[in-house]
């Protein structure tokens, strides 16, 4: 089981915000109380937010026992004495070097120790940033360093391009570990590993069996308090840009024996999707908007309604689009994507429609493989079997299995952060997989920033705009 033996610090930047306290503060619990992490290591928030040490401990304690429910208690105090805080701006010299001093003061005695900056912070915050952290001595030849950053990294392809120079003019490129959470999960991973393990699978995924695919990931939550990061992110970039693309990479990629070519094998089934031909974008994309609606029988508010949106708001919380593929393998098959917030239900979901060679008879439907990620995660395998009587009259038989995560199980940022710690870059983004995502994303984006491209409303608590729905309509298709 990967543990980290050696000590570290743990630099999160971005301390105070929603991800720290969602996702990174619980899951390092979990490897504490795993005793997945050594007798000496440090986890030091660094954010704008006034804090001193003991509110900081307070912080990351109500963001376990909310994510956790029941916690074990002495393993809880035992892993708050080792969190640190350290207040002051991204950009500012002074504030850095001071944090460097507080570092080196938490680290006295250590041997061979690793650094472990986490940048959990907004893209147009990330410049300024990487400015000052290196000048400030935050990165040093004294320790092992990494650096892992958030997604999205920068919010288009040139903003890309120049924090990742800025990234490498302070740090060498090994270093650098750019993070989609998504990759840290196992149901994703297994993605690629079920068609790696199971060569019946494999076997029929191919353009001559399937029909088409549809990738679905649906949330119930709104923005949760954090108008000012989505705001200028939306739905679309949130989500497709990296998730919803991985996705897909991870199913049409080339199965190969070892692990260390899936970052370049990713990359290259990226590049192989493309908008299909089509008279406007509006034919293959589309946006839409949650509008006042019921979830889970409680009143939700609008998009435009949420603390600190604009009433005027063009940001997307829902978008669809159709891609093609040139892998031969998969050449002529469609793939519907969407995502979209305040939905009906929460899940994330890959279905395989099969072809249909002949009409079987009364009640038939397609064969359908379903790989469900998050929500009732599952496989699902949708065959036919007849009804009784003289008519050949059919029914769906479901095979199913749960797909729950057997053996050694961590969060997906736990698991990562383990990885980092250990120098594993495999389930990390690398920089040609960014700007593949980035070069098929920014012409939809920049359509979806047109005053003139329509953005679809829908009650909060639906499965997305009815013009979605008549759009896959137009295509001879429903969503499932």
């Amino acid at each position: 089981m990967l543990s980290a033996s050696n000590p570290f610090t743990f630099l999160l930047f971005g301390a105070s915000g929603n991800l720290a306290q969602l996702k990174i503060y619980p899951a390092l619990y979990v490897l504490a109380l795993k005793k997945r992490l050594p007798k000496d290591y440090a986890i030091v928030g660094y954010a704008r937010t006034a804090m001193d040490d003991a509110a900081f401990r307070k912080l990351v304690e109500e963001s376990v026992r909310k994510d956790m429910g029941t916690v074990t208690e002495e393993a809880l105090r035992e892993f708050l004495t080792h969190v640190h805080y350290a207040q002051g701006q991204y950009d500012d010299a002074n504030d850095l070097r001071a944090l460097a001093a507080t570092l080196k003061t938490v680290e006295k005695g250590w041997r061979k120790s690793v650094r472990l900056a986490y940048l959990s912070v907004p893209p147009q915050v990330m410049a300024p940033l990487l400015e000052t952290l290196c000048a400030a001595g935050i990165h040093t030849g004294n320790h092992t360093f990494r650096c892992i950053v958030e997604k999205p990294v920068g919010h288009d392809l040139a903003s890309f391009e120049v924090i990742y120079e800025k990234l490498t003019k302070c740090l060498p490129s090994e270093e650098i570990y750019p993070l989609d959470h998504y990759l840290g999960k196992e149901a994703v991973r297994n993605v690629y590993y079920l068609r790696y393990a199971n060569p019946l699978l494999e076997r029929l995924f191919k353009n001559t069996l399937i029909h088409h695919v549809e990738i679905t990931a649906a949330e119930t939550l709104g923005i949760e308090g954090r108008a000012g990061y989505f705001e200028h992110t939306g739905a679309f970039r949130d989500m497709f840009q990296s998730h919803l693309l991985l996705i897909a990479s991870l199913l049409t990629m080339q199965v190969k024996d070892g692990d260390s070519f899936l970052p370049e094998s990713r990359r290259a089934a990226l590049e192989q999707f493309y908008l299909p031909p089509a008279g406007s974008l509006d034919d293959v994309v589309m946006q839409g908007q949650y509008a006042p609606g019921t979830v889970d029988g409680k009143t939700a508010k609008g998009y435009r309604e949420e603390e600190g949106v604009d009433p005027e708001s063009r940001t997307n919380t829902y978008a669809a689009l159709k891609l093609g593929c040139r892998e031969a393998h998969w050449q002529g098959v469609p793939f519907y994507l969407r995502s979209g917030k305040r939905m009906g239900r929460k899940e994330t979901r890959i279905s395989l429609v099969f072809l249909e060679p002949r009409a079987v008879g009364k009640g038939g439907t397609p064969n359908r493989l379903d790989m469900i990620l998050q929500g009732e995660a599952g496989m699902r395998i949708f065959l036919q079997t007849k009804l009784g009587g003289s008519e050949p009259a059919f029914r769906p038989l479901i095979l199913t299995d749960p797909l729950v995560c057997v053996g050694d199980c961590l969060p997906e940022h736990g698991l990562l952060i383990l990885e980092a710690i250990a120098g594993h870059k495999t389930w990390f983004l690398a920089p040609d997989e960014i700007r593949s995502a980035w070069r098929l994303t920014d012409p939809i984006q920049s359509h979806f920033d047109r005053a003139d491209t329509p953005l679809h409303f829908y009650p909060a608590g639906t499965d997305g705009p009815v013009e979605a729905t008549k759009w896959m309509e137009r295509e001879g298709l429903s969503w499932l």
